[in-house]
């Protein structure tokens, strides 16, 4: 029963990507991305590629950092030991693998309402419109993006301790927060890269490599909202800037939620595609 519902969710994503990829951008979000486009065309292309090769290096060395905290080891263990009552011989991360997919699911989505939750309060926090709340807005959501990025990879049997299971979640994080007609594109592209290795390759070798462009969408929209709820700094209740903060909690948790979905089906996708590949359904 659980090989035939994961073999019909794999189609499912199959059609998804594809639909996705096709799609066409709505009006509005058509004329973000020209709007977009024409600010990124003004600036100098060796601003953009230091631009670039700045984010990629901050995102690797912040990866790398998270990896070496004593909360992350506790994370890992936290997540076996969890697996562990589902079935008694997960010993390892990549263990988890033997699980059905939808306790991986399970173990996945606690992840994601624990993040939803301090992302929410993490916005709501910006929304109080504080300099140094505005100012570390950016870094603390994709820091808190990155890290449960990294918690969804391990609850599917990925451990990102590995050099090619910690690129391949940073490049899936990059995909993540690109326009939504450029997501499936990076998606496809990227799973191609993933699959053609063995599990037991340490190192991989990307096609795909970083654009910063993704970036510069997130840094534009959240120049947006900071623009919004600095507008709303006035507008207090109790001395409490209530629209503000509203307007910082929902709009970081629908960030989190869009980035950690992708993620989500991401690994789910590639778990299967690797399961149809082993055992290829007639």
């Amino acid at each position: 029963m659980d090989q035939m519902k994961e073999y019909n969710l794999w189609l499912e994503l199959n059609d998804l990507i594809e639909k996705k990829q096709q799609q066409n951008l709505n009006k509005l979000e058509l004329m973000y991305q020209n709007a977009s486009n024409f600010l990124l065309q003004k600036i100098p292309q060796s601003y953009s590629n230091t631009f670039n090769e700045f984010f990629s290096t901050a995102f690797f060395h912040t990866q790398s950092l998270i990896q070496t905290t004593k909360q992350f080891q506790e994370k890992k263990l936290d997540i076996l030991n969890r697996a562990q009552i589902l079935r008694s011989d997960v010993k390892t991360i990549s263990d988890l693998r033997k699980l059905p997919l939808r306790q991986l699911n399970f173990l996945a989505e606690q992840e994601i309402s624990k993040a939803l939750i301090v992302s929410s309060v993490q916005g709501g926090i910006s929304g109080t419109s504080t300099k140094l709340a505005l100012f570390g807005d950016l870094p603390a959501l994709l820091f808190i993006n990155l890290k449960t990025v990294q918690e969804i990879a391990l609850c599917y049997g990925y451990d990102v301790s590995i050099p090619k299971e910690m690129e391949c979640s940073l490049k899936v994080l990059q995909g993540a927060i690109l326009p939504s007609n450029e997501k499936y594109v990076v998606w496809s592209k990227l799973m191609n890269d993933i699959l053609k290795h063995e599990d037991s390759d340490v190192f991989a070798t990307w096609e795909n490599q970083f654009n910063g462009e993704g970036v510069y969408y997130t840094v534009i929209l959240q120049m947006c909202k900071l623009l919004m709820i600095h507008s709303l700094r006035n507008k207090v209740l109790g001395g409490i800037p209530l629209l503000g903060v509203s307007v910082g909690a929902k709009w970081n948790e629908s960030f989190t939620k869009n980035v950690l979905e992708y993620t989500k089906k991401f690994y789910q996708y590639r778990i299967l595609s690797e399961r149809v590949n082993q055992e290829p359904t007639d």
